[in-house]
Order: structure tokens, then C-alpha cells, then sequence
């Protein structure tokens, strides 16, 4: 956490610098159909994974293992597995209200054994951190949890993409970014520059960096469009037609389920989750690894925003009942290019539309 702190800072005071002498540069029209698709990795590349012990196993969180870089101790708390964190303000800050567990975490019985717990499963949700006299806590009893059921899902090949989309949303969007983002409100291009950047830089740092030529195809993007006009989107894309019909019938789906609670957004992603395993067994895609990465974007990204608007409190414009602009614009992004601008464009349309 130390050295990423300090890598952060020493290129946020150039990024700071040069974000202004170009603030107002022009940006161009999106690529077209005759442009060549953007490279996908593979899911089984991705390992996000920054300094966490995995002594007593991975918490999931938007992560292959949980980022945590305040320093954590596991502990019984009465009876009940706890996480506690040394810089409590920090990890606040991060997750807000609720620590998303967003897969089932097993106890083993040696780990149990270790700590007087019995062992056990604790489901995913939505658990809250609380102030204790020994500092920030997490407890996982599911007694005080919102319970929404497990987003990783490894019947999906590209679900990692989908764990790298989150976690780079969770790190740009993070409180060290915040005076960036206040000074460049409302200036579109200042906007694009710093979520191109920064998504650069986290994947970069993911082990998956990004080409010079990706990086200024994505430039000379306009990343701010009504993306809620799915149907279109997808038309215009360069996927099969199969391929279309096949996204457009997934897209219908997640469009017509409201999610305004964690029980609906439960409901959402076992929907998606189910869609996921039906096509990653299907033999008629023309690109799998594409249309599995796109889908899993659009059930992540689904996910982290109403997290992130009930974490916090509904502070500011809470999460709409239906698939934001930004949530498509991501989704959509995946398919533009690739985890670069899929990234980038929910970070710069949400924050263009807040």
C-alpha cells in the first residue's frame, strides 16, 4: 500500500499539471465498424491481488482475493468470524457502510479450530463496518448481513474481467483521487483524460497493460453518449450477428429487472449468473471470450453501483431503480475497448452526469 501510495502520488502531481493544459481539447467521433476489435485477455491472466495475506484464505471483494492495504486482523468476535482494520478511517473511506463479501467464505475447520470458531459458510452480502473500541470492524454474522447472493461466479471464464472492472472502479473512484475529480468537474475532456489515465495506470499495475495504440484509438473517442439505447449500440457494434441477437436478448433481460434493494439485486445477479452458465456451455458463439467478458461487465457493474450508492448512504443522486447510463456505458465499453474503456467510460460518464 506504501509503494502504490507513493506511485500514486508522484503521478497524480503530473497528471494534476498536465490536466489543465489540455482541458479543452477536442474529442473526435467513436471508432466505426471498420475498426479492428479491441484484444479481450483471457480471464485465467488476471491475478488482483495487492499485498493481502491469504493466511486464513480470500475474502472476496471486487477482487481474486481482497485488496486490503490498512492491515487487518482476523478475529473471533463473539463467535463470530471479524475482520479488524488498523487505519479504520482508510478502510471507512473505501467501503463506506457495508463491506460487499461478494462470494461465500469458508471457514475451515483447521482455521476454525485456530481461532474457537466452528467452522461454517458465511454467506455473501452486504455486511456493515462498525466502530469498536478496538478500531473499524467488520462482523460476519449473517444475522446483521443484506444478503445478496454470490456475483462470483466460476462458471464464467471471463468472470474475472468482471472482478478487474470493479476493483479499478473502486481504486479510481477512491477518496486520494477526490480533489482531482472536484477540479475537473464539468470539463468533459479533463474528464476522459484522467479516467483514460488512471485506468491505464491500474492496469498497468494489474499485469495487463495497455498499448500506446489502444491508448490513443480510446483518446480519440467520445466517450459520452446515451449509452441506454442498448438495441442501437449493440447494432452498431462489430459482433456477429448472432453474437448481437444473443447480447440483445441478455440486455432485454437485465433491463427489465428494477433493482432499488439488495433482495432485488439479489435477484438480478442470480438471473445473470444463470445467463452466464447457459452461454458459457453454448457452442454457437462466434466470440465467446467477448460476449461472456461484456456480460459479466454488465452483472459487476450492476452490482458495484447500487453498492456503492447503499454504502454510502444514498448521499448525493441515489442509484435509479433501472440500468443507469454509466452501467451501459461500460457494459458497452467492453465491446469498444476492451477493459481500457469499459472502465473509463462508466468512471467519466458518471462522473460527467453527477
Amino acid at each position: 500500500m506504501k509503494l502504490r501510495n507513493l506511485f500514486f502520488a508522484l503521478t497524480l502531481i503530473a497528471f494534476t499539471l498536465n490536466l489543465f493544459s489540455c482541458a479543452k481539447e477536442a474529442i473526435s467521433e467513436p471508432i466505426t465498424v471498420s475498426d479492428p476489435l479491441p484484444s479481450i485477455p483471457s480471464g485465467d491472466r488476471i491475478r488482483i491481488h495487492f499485498g493481502t495475506s491469504t493466511y486464513r484464505g480470500c475474502l472476496y471483494s471486487f477482487s481474486n482475493c481482497i485488496w486490503i492495504g490498512w492491515g487487518t486482523e482476523a478475529l473471533n468476535a463473539s463467535d463470530r468470524f471479524a475482520m479488524r482494520f488498523d487505519k479504520g478511517e482508510e478502510a471507512g473511506q473505501y467501503f463506506g457502510n457495508y463491506f460487499p463479501l461478494t462470494d461465500n467464505f469458508v471457514v475451515d475447520a483447521a482455521t476454525a479450530e485456530e481461532m474457537g470458531l466452528p467452522a461454517q459458510t458465511i454467506p455473501a452480502g452486504f455486511y456493515p463496518l462498525s466502530d469498536t473500541p478496538v478500531g473499524k470492524m467488520v462482523v460476519f454474522s449473517p444475522e446483521s448481513a443484506q444478503h445478496v447472493a454470490p456475483l462470483v461466479n466460476a462458471g464464467n471464464p471471463q468472470d474475472n474481467l468482471g472482478q478487474l472492472h470493479n476493483l479499478a472502479l473502486q481504486v479510481i473512484l477512491s477518496a486520494e483521487n477526490q480533489e482531482t475529480i472536484r477540479q475537473i468537474k464539468g470539463d468533459k475532456a479533463a474528464i476522459q483524460r484522467f479516467a483514460l489515465e488512471q485506468t491505464a495506470q491500474f492496469l498497468e499495475e494489474s499485469g495487463l497493460p495497455v498499448s500506446q495504440e489502444e491508448l490513443q484509438r480510446a483518446y480519440a473517442m467520445d466517450l459520452f453518449k446515451p449509452y441506454s439505447d442498448y438495441a442501437d449500440r449493440i447494432e452498431a457494434s462489430r459482433l456477429s450477428a448472432g453474437d448481437k441477437s444473443v447480447l440483445l436478448d441478455v440486455f432485454n433481460k437485465a433491463a427489465s429487472m428494477p433493482v432499488s434493494s439488495p433482495e432485488q439485486l439479489s435477484q438480478f445477479v442470480t438471473v445473470m449468473t444463470d445467463l452466464e452458465n447457459g452461454l458459457a456451455q453454448s457452442t454457437t458463439l462466434t466470440d465467446a471470450r467477448r460476449v461472456l467478458s461484456i456480460v459479466s461487465v454488465l452483472k459487476y457493474s450492476r452490482y458495484y453501483w447500487f453498492w456503492k450508492s447503499y454504502s454510502s448512504g444514498n448521499s448525493g443522486t441515489p442509484e435509479p431503480a433501472s440500468i443507469p447510463n454509466w452501467v451501459w456505458a461500460d457494459t458497452i465499453g467492453m465491446e469498444l475497448g476492451g477493459p481500457l474503456v469499459s472502465a473509463a467510460v462508466s468512471i467519466a460518464v458518471y462522473l460527467d452526469e453527477h
